[in-house]
This record gives C-alpha cells, structure tokens and sequence, in this order.
C-alpha cells in the first residue's frame, strides 16, 4: 500500500525520484498525457524504507538494478493538480548508480500500475540542455545545472 492520504481539501503523498546520469545524460520520462519531463519513481509503500523504495521503483520501471544510492534532496512540494486539488508531496531525490548494461536510448512503454495503464515515454536528456527542457521539477535542474549533488531540504509551491 502506497503512502497517500486523501482528504476533502488536500492529498498527500510520500515519493522517490531517482537521477540516473551516463555518458553526461539523465534519464527523464513523460508519464501519460503529462507536459512535461519528470524522473523515474514512483510511491513508498507504508512501512518501507525511501531508499527501499527507489531500489524497487527503479527495477519495476527501468528494469535497473540499483547498486548505489545517494540522498541529495528531499522536497516538500505543495500544489494543485490536473484535478485542481491541493496536493502535499514529500519527495526524496536520490543520485543513483547501477552496474547494470543500459543503452542510452529513448523508449516507451505501458506500465500496470496498480490497474492502471499508464503510457511511460523515457528520454534521456543532455545534462547541459537540461534547463531548456521541458523538465521538473526545476530544483533538480538547478542542481544538475551546477553539478551539485550535495543534500538539500526545499519547500516549494507551485510549479
């Protein structure tokens, strides 16, 4: 079971997102009818660890095994959704690594979460041209602008 609460006024949710970078390249993906680019992950289940999360997160939708991880952001972000409900989301950003033989190569595919069919567009994204690219959240793309993956704690609202 995921770590979402649903009230009247507001839905939280617990996340992980996970920065895979090779040959100076993020791995990025476009879910459903989204706008933009996000990272690969997906929710913390209750009673599971955020770095468990990202491990299985990343096998379920890269088909990744992680071998090293590193927190460099955690993110409380508040905003309204597709829906324009109020929307409470903890996010834990981890720098990580795999010994595993990856293309970098766009792709897509549909993933069952759940039940629910979800079209996954993967692109991978020059670290360079990452701020003039459709991309959030752009916290993460200030810190790779920079080439910082020292740990940080944002509040953000909006976008």
């Amino acid at each position: 079971m995921d770590v979402k609460i649903k009230t009247e006024n507001c839905n939280y949710k617990m996340r992980v997102a996970g920065l895979l970078i090779k040959n100076n390249k993020l791995l990025t993906v476009k879910i459903c009818d989204n706008e933009f680019y996000c990272l690969p992950g997906g929710h913390v289940h209750v009673g599971e660890s955020s770095r468990d999360a990202m491990v299985r997160e990343f096998y379920e939708e890269v088909n990744v095994n992680v071998s090293n991880v590193k927190l460099i952001a955690l993110a409380e972000n508040f905003f309204k959704n597709q829906k324009k409900l109020n929307v409470h989301e903890v996010c834990y950003f981890y720098l990580i690594e795999t010994n595993d033989n990856i293309e970098v190569k766009d792709y897509s595919y549909v993933e069952n979460d759940e039940g629910e069919l979800k079209n996954m567009e993967f692109k991978w994204v020059d670290i360079n041209n990452i701020k003039n690219f459709n991309f959030r959240p752009s916290l993460i793309a200030e810190k790779l602008s920079k080439n910082n993956f020292e740990f940080e704690h944002f509040i953000h609202s909006g976008k």
